[in-house]
């Protein structure tokens, strides 16, 4: 799948900057580079390229057509194979000025290099044998993270533990299969497997594909974000606690019930975990037209959350308003956030009287001031415990997350190992249980990318940016 091609981009973000970097990969980076690079800032004169690879060089950019000076730049020349691509690769550190980077790119493809598609170069690493799929969907998390938990998530799996895992457990499997195989086509010779010896073989190998997944919960929320909601009665302190989250006044916050009207979203870093931050209009009990409209929408983002913040007022008995929220909840997560605990730090006679009774949807309880951030931070605490769970050591064990794509995989090679175990049960022919562990392992090498389809690698690599 890997073409010829000499690839260039600009890598570094649009916009004016102290530097940017247009790079070129393929076997004529260096001819390329040699036609436009001259370390005199009078002419364009022939320097020495057998300079060692990785060596950053000062000197100017020309334009061949007319003879003029574009630029004042470092270049650093990386040959391959030992280089991201494994192709030969030239970059150019150049001015920030968008105009002199674009002049510099169109240089490049005037003189032969085509301009980069995206994830181009990654891609050609991972053609070229310079990464495994897991690591370069890595890459790509690395770029998007938003938080510092987000990129050493992605730093983790860029080392290569997760991609080793798997095809640990397929090469596992590939062992069982050969064997199997084996005794099908030389049955006198090798003798046909016993039976007994897959069943040990395939619930270890299950049982390491479930605790792969477990992180795949994480690493979604991780990835994507956690959508959580905010909701109660109205004037239970739910745009106080936002304001508090967010530590500036986003939410107007009045004594007057009611003052939310529509729900506000606003992205949010809770101990590394990004967040969307919902507040909802108040829930209550009520015939006005306008009300019944906001708390229709705070049903809608409760359906769309991935947690809910119920919170509650520690001046005030569970009411007839929070069962009205246990509705809408349906089943969702919920924290249930005791608020104005910098009035009533006690909660004498009031708060919940029917702890026995607490629905199995709530996760767990706390209060907190949402004027003064008493307890806001345990309030986080509980928060990344949600994302976590008992993930952590998982994550810690696996070098990483598995994202959806790797998930679905790993759940399709699970369920291929029951198939097998059902097979083996019901004395199924040799074959068919060939025929199950093939599917098992064709999923494993999916994931790490060692049989994978060229609408799969477009799929992927199309998520990236040019230049990267």
């Amino acid at each position: 799948m890997q073409d010829q091609d000499t690839i260039a981009a600009i890598s570094t973000p649009p916009g004016t900057g102290a530097i940017a970097i247009v790079r070129i990969s393929g076997p004529l980076s260096m001819q390329i580079l040699e036609k436009i690079f001259s370390s005199s800032p009078e002419s364009i004169k022939p320097i020495n390229w057998e300079s060692r690879s990785h060596e950053a060089i000062h000197g100017y950019i020309w334009d061949p057509a007319n003879g003029e000076l574009v630029d004042d730049v470092v270049a650093i020349t990386y040959r391959g194979p030992v280089t991201y691509t494994g192709e030969d690769i030239v970059e150019i550190n150049c001015h920030g000025s968008p105009l002199l980077t674009r002049e510099i790119l169109d240089l490049l493809l005037r003189l032969g290099a085509r301009l980069s598609e995206r994830g181009e170069f990654t891609k050609r690493a991972f053609l070229s044998g310079r990464m495994d799929l897991t690591q370069a969907e890595a890459v790509l998390d690395l770029i998007q993270a938003r938080t510092t938990r987000q990129s050493r998530m992605a730093v983790n799996v860029l080392k290569g533990q997760l991609g080793q895992r798997i095809k640990e457990i397929r090469g596992t499997l590939m062992e069982l299969l050969a064997r199997l195989v084996a005794g099908i086509d030389f049955p006198e010779e090798v003798g046909e497997l016993p039976l007994d010896d897959i069943a040990p073989i395939v619930d270890k190998a299950k049982a390491d594909l479930e605790r792969l997944r477990k992180t795949a919960r994480s690493g979604r929320f991780l990835r994507d974000g956690l959508r959580l909601s905010i909701v109660g009665r109205p004037n239970a302190g739910k745009s106080s606690l936002l304001n508090q989250f967010l530590a500036f006044e986003r939410a107007i916050v009045t004594e007057v019930p009611g003052t939310t009207r529509d729900s506000i979203e606003e992205p949010f870093d809770i101990n590394g975990i990004p967040v969307i931050l919902i507040d909802t209009a108040g829930v209550r009990i009520t015939e006005d037209r306008v009300e019944k409209i906001g708390i229709e929408r705070t049903g809608r983002a409760i359906d769309e959350s991935d947690l809910v913040l119920l919170v509650c007022d520690l001046t005030e008995h569970w009411g007839p308003e929070e069962e009205e929220v246990l509705k809408l909840l349906n089943g969702q997560p919920y924290i249930e956030v005791w608020n104005k605990h910098d009035i009533n730090e006690s909660g004498n006679g009031t708060g919940r009287t029917d702890e026995d009774q607490v629905p199995d949807n709530r996760i767990d309880m706390t209060k907190i001031s949402a004027k003064t951030g008493i307890g806001l931070d345990d309030l986080k605490n509980k928060i990344e415990s949600f994302v976590i769970q008992d993930s952590k050591s998982m994550m810690t064990e696996a070098g990483g997350t598995l994202n959806q794509r790797q998930d679905e995989l790993c759940l399709r090679a699970a369920s291929a190992l029951d198939d097998l175990k059902v097979s083996v049960d019901n004395g199924m022919p040799e074959d068919c249980l060939a025929t199950d562990l093939k599917t098992a392992i064709h999923c494993l090498s999916e994931a790490c990318g060692d049989e994978i389809t060229e609408e799969l690698i477009t799929e992927v690599f199309s998520r990236f940016c040019i230049g990267k």
